[in-house]
């Protein structure tokens, strides 16, 4: 288990563990930058996973997964950002969400100060699905201001693809807080699992809406959805959906060994592809929003 330095910042790893920036000092990152290294951004989130899990799960797991990948590849893992966006949960207690436009600053801002450094390979590892608007705007903006399209993975999802085949029932044990969340958790941070909390998950209606899903509800008499856009905690008490039934550590060691697995192939490739220097993109700018001719008005008549 790799602690977070969002738990532990004095961790630091021995000679065959993962590059951390923050542990170099000025020269060392002078050096590192030299050698055109990719560099990886862990981007979390606090935000309730339920009452069995802590609310810094999405960061220890970005940074986590940003580890891995260092040690199998050489990438350089910069300290990770442990706020992220999460509108829609903010009805839990401990919750901070950030606006997307302010966290799309704040990613913006750190690769370009990498950038500065001689840093322009980066590859964002995002564990939270609420960012990922906010990421996906950062990279795009990132890309046309230096030239290197930026690279995101996204662990959870990357689970729930990969995965499908190890359940018996994928589409009943997916969820907020369940799988695979509390199966990877139970493998790498099981002190963090409270199994004497664990809830009955389940949503409830609210007025005549019947949820289906986070921002979903019913309508009938027909097969598809709409959407609506609620509180979560106003439909879901407990904050968790899906189920508990095949959780444990067993399958934990799966998402590590697939998550993992296609993560570094990924970076790999990201390498390959992106290691000769690119200049520039020039964005096409959007164009001018039409304006109707000036109205001459004459007082006491309608235009």
């Amino acid at each position: 288990m790799t602690p977070s330095p969002s738990r532990l910042v004095a961790e630091r790893p021995g000679p065959d563990g993962p590059r951390l920036l923050g542990a170099m000092s000025w020269t060392e990152a002078a050096e590192a930058a030299k050698e055109n290294p990719v560099v990886l951004l862990p981007i979390g989130a606090i935000e309730q996973h339920g009452p069995h899990l802590p609310l810094d799960e999405d960061a220890l797991i970005a940074d986590y997964v940003a580890r891995q990948i260092s040690s199998a590849t050489g990438a350089v893992v910069a300290p990770t950002i442990p706020y992220g966006h999460s509108h829609n949960l903010r009805g839990y207690a401990g919750t901070i969400s950030l606006p997307q436009g302010l966290l799309t600053d704040v990613v913006v801002s750190i690769g370009s100060e990498l950038a500065r450094h001689g840093f322009k390979r980066l590859v964002l590892v995002d564990g939270n699905g609420g960012n990922l608007g906010a990421t996906a705007e950062a990279a795009y903006i990132l890309r046309d201001r230096f030239g290197t399209p930026v690279g995101r993975l996204y662990p959870w999802g990357l689970g729930y693809s990969l995965m499908r085949d190890a359940y018996k029932n994928p589409d009943n044990v997916y969820g907020h807080g369940a799988e695979p969340e509390m199966s990877a958790m139970m493998e790498l941070f099981p002190d963090e699992v409270r199994l004497d909390r664990l809830p009955t998950p389940a949503l409830t209606k609210l007025g005549g809406w019947q949820p289906s899903s986070y921002t979903q509800a019913l309508i009938p008499p027909n097969d598809l959805p709409g959407e609506i856009f609620w509180d979560f905690s106003e439909i879901c008490p407990s904050g968790v959906t899906g189920d508990f039934s095949e959780s444990s550590t067993d399958m934990g060691k799966i998402w590590v060994q697939r998550v993992i697995g296609f993560c570094v192939d990924y970076v790999r490739e990201y390498d390959r592809n992106t290691s000769a220097t690119k200049d520039p993109v020039t964005p096409t700018p959007y164009p001018p929003a039409a304006r109707p001719a000036p109205t001459t008005i004459t007082v006491g008549s309608r235009p």
